[in-house]
């Protein structure tokens, strides 16, 4: 320490001569227990480069950011709800949203946001009677309530960001075979042909599910070649405009100027009696779609264009979960997959509940 004069050093000297001798008669007053407690936390500290005042000055910071911060997990996932809600998220995402959190204050409902540690976090995860894959869909839910409360400056750091990530093991893919496929169509022409479009929009043009959920007749022009996915109806919130190929157009052609939504009524049902008679034992999750960008791919070595089809931003996404490598001689067959005849009774369906 520096003074200006010999009379300012004098008055500090003095300052903190009364200040050990204060602390000392505080030490004569503790007992062995204490004392002991001190020793070793001055020990242990050692072992970081820290001392006890460094490590009160982080206790107290963080009791203070629990005093400051009474708001409990439980409130956060309603404001957190009612917030994605006014931003529009779709019903879906704010279902699962819900639905992981809700699990997740099972555990911690009713503790501060601001008193929850990674360490706890880590635990709770590890605990999760589950496998990687939905202990990380656990983990990114999660991680969106606690980076609201940054936001919202209820704490200094998200935690989740420092839990340990599940180690997911790189499964490729499930596609349909082209005479997988081949069947399903077939089977759907037979026994339920309102439910045909739907089969083939997602296998030839991509579509995920819940974008063809939502898909109008009106937005389907297989005059002009393209579907219409609405900003409102894509995941991404971006309209695209994706190609209708050859085969899906016949296809779809006996339907062109239906009215009303693409999927019918009683879908589900429908679905499964097509499955019944195509004699098909699988169906892969996602597989049209994961198809679709298989094939695709396969057949004119374009990733770029492919996940612009697919809604996606850069090809990194269609690399590392959509593509199934196959054979160009295979893609060559799935493309060519077309109705035997495309005289479809449209009308005698098209009031079916």
């Amino acid at each position: 320490m520096f003074f200006k004069t010999k009379a300012n050093a004098d008055a500090e000297c003095l300052r903190q001569k009364t200040l050990l001798e204060r602390h000392s008669r505080a030490a004569v007053g503790l007992s062995q227990r204490e004392m002991s407690d001190v020793i070793t936390a001055r020990d242990k500290l050692a072992d970081y480069n820290a001392d006890i005042n460094e490590a009160v000055a982080f206790f107290v910071d963080h009791q203070e950011r629990v005093r400051r911060c009474k708001t409990t997990v439980a409130e956060l996932k309603d404001e957190v709800i009612e917030a994605k809600q006014r931003d529009g998220r779709s019903a879906r995402y704010i279902q699962s949203l819900r639905q992981y959190c809700d699990r997740f204050c099972q555990a911690f409902g009713e503790q501060p946001v601001a008193a929850i540690t990674t360490e706890q976090l880590d635990n709770w995860l590890r605990d999760l009677p589950l496998a990687p894959k939905s202990r990380a869909n656990f983990r990114s839910h999660v991680g969106v309530l606690f980076s609201f409360a940054k936001q919202r400056r209820m704490i200094d750091s998200n935690p989740i960001e420092f839990t340990a990530r599940p180690k997911l093991v790189d499964k490729q893919p499930e596609i349909f075979t082209v005479d997988e496929l081949t069947m399903l169509l077939e089977a759907a022409q037979r026994v339920e042909p309102s439910v045909l479009p739907m089969l083939a929009i997602g296998a030839f043009s991509g579509l995920r599910d819940a974008e063809i959920k939502r898909l109008d007749w009106s937005e389907v022009n297989v005059a002009r070649g393209h579907i219409d996915v609405k900003a409102a109806k894509a995941k991404s919130a971006r309209r695209r405009i994706v190609p209708i190929q050859p085969n899906l157009a016949a296809w779809l052609r006996p339907y062109n100027g239906m009215p009303g939504p693409v999927v019918p009524e009683y879908a589900r049902g429908k679905l499964a009696r097509v499955r019944k008679d195509a004699s098909l034992t699988r169906w892969p999750q996602n597989g049209l779609r994961h198809s679709f960008a298989s094939y695709r791919v396969a057949a004119i070595d374009d990733a770029p264009r492919v996940a612009a089809e697919l809604g996606h931003t850069t090809p990194q996404l269609l690399y590392s979960t959509y593509r199934e490598l196959v054979l160009p001689s295979e893609a060559e067959r799935y493309w060519n997959i077309k109705p035997e005849t495309e005289a479809v009774n449209v009308v005698s369906f098209a009031s079916q509940k």
